[in-house]
């Protein structure tokens, strides 16, 4: 079966979250990914989050090698000159040192994508900051943003920063990619998490960069009270989007609120959004009357957007996801059968595929290395050196 990356490989340093999770896209689509990991101190989060390793790692191959030794870089020089991407995830600075960065790399292969990603970018007041997902939210105001109404903003329960940067660090590679054969030669690509979290703030902040000024949470579009999170009779909680006018009609009517659509200070989005909190103790006194199946239910019936907020045991025996098959077990020669959330994207002619499960560390140090021209007796040499 042809995958869309066949035949592109990729030589990721990235560790911890947003560039394996950036290499595992790519190696899901086919890319060869060769992982680098140093010798006896592999990815941190194997040991830190192992849940985070074992979701973000599959279809790799383990390579231990030191960057630090001479023999080190030779062999990664060596596969610059027969790769496609490489991608690090160092702090801005660090590559130079050891001598792998982006100048580096392009005089032994003009062709490489080279893709570096990092907390704050490379350059810039903040550059040498340190920082993790929570830090860049701060900066990029998205911990500013309250979520519901009358609530304080909280901090989300997902990585949101590390997440959005690999993807954008992704479909920056997949560019660069097509971009090769265009203009002859590849390109580096310094992709920020806080640029990339920016980007997405800009959904909020429409308004203020239009006009200057600083909404306030009655001016909040999202913040509208039938767009909410309800707790139910049986201490579940149900999600309700009721943005649209028919759906406000169909929640009232529903919840046997027919009272809130006689009323003229409801009668708008903008009316229901300055009045939300009055609205909002109305719909949550009505929601706890039934439990959480029986609303959904009666919601479904009348079309109103409303769902159940799944436990993590939910979601993965959810018939619909299952049914989209975003549950995927494989065989795993450590722990027997494990599952994976695959690529979440159907494509009709050349799909995603899971290959092979996480790898242990260093677990294809020797199978790589043949395949570049080393022989057994060399590799003992570079084990008993410590390069690899």
């Amino acid at each position: 079966m042809t995958l869309p990356l066949e035949g592109i490989r990729v030589l990721d340093l990235s560790r911890l979250l947003p560039g394996p999770y950036c290499s595992m896209l790519l190696s899901d689509l086919g890319a060869e990914v060769i992982k680098f990991e140093q010798p006896g101190v592999g990815d941190y989060v194997r040991e830190m989050i192992p849940e985070i390793f074992m979701s973000v790692n599959r279809n790799k191959k383990s390579v231990t090698l030191s960057l630090k030794a001479e023999k080190g870089k030779e062999i990664f020089y060596g596969m610059v000159e027969k790769s496609d991407v490489v991608l690090e995830g160092f702090s801005p600075g660090v590559t130079k040192r050891l001598g792998v960065d982006y100048e580096a790399v392009r005089k032994i292969n003009s062709m490489i994508v080279y893709c570096s990603v990092s907390g704050f970018g490379q350059d810039g007041p903040y550059r040498d900051i340190p920082g993790h997902d929570i830090n860049y939210l701060g900066v990029g105001g998205v911990l500013s943003l309250p979520g519901q109404v009358g609530v304080a903003p909280s901090r989300p329960g997902l990585p949101i920063v590390d997440l959005s940067s690999s993807m954008f660090a992704t479909v920056s590679i997949l560019a660069a990619l097509m971009a090769r054969d265009k203009i002859g030669k590849g390109q580096y690509i310094d992709v920020s998490m806080t640029d990339g979290i920016v980007s997405w703030m800009s959904v909020r902040a429409g308004g203020y960069l239009t006009t200057g000024k600083v909404p306030g949470v009655t001016e909040m579009g999202h913040l509208a009270p039938a767009n909410d999170i309800f707790e139910t009779k049986d201490g579940k909680k149900v999600t309700v989007g009721a943005l649209e006018e028919h759906f406000w009609e169909s929640l009232c009517k529903a919840l046997g609120l027919k009272e809130l659509l006689d009323n003229p200070r409801y009668s708008t989005h903008k009316k229901r959004i300055e009045n939300g909190k009055e609205i909002s103790k109305k719909l949550r006194a009505a929601f706890l009357r039934k439990d959480r199946s029986e609303w959904i239910e009666e919601m479904n019936k009348a079309r109103v957007p409303c769902g159940p907020v799944n436990t993590m045991e939910e979601v993965f025996s959810d018939p619909h996801i299952l049914h989209r098959g975003l549950v995927k077990e494989i065989d795993d020669p450590r722990l027997g059968k494990i599952r994976q959330v695959p690529f979440p994207v159907k494509f009709s002619e050349t799909p995603a595929r899971v290959k092979s499960p996480p790898p242990k560390m260093g677990e294809h140090t020797e199978e790589v290395l043949l395949s570049f021209g080393y022989t057994k007796e060399d590799i003992e040499d570079l084990r008993r050196e410590k390069v690899i």
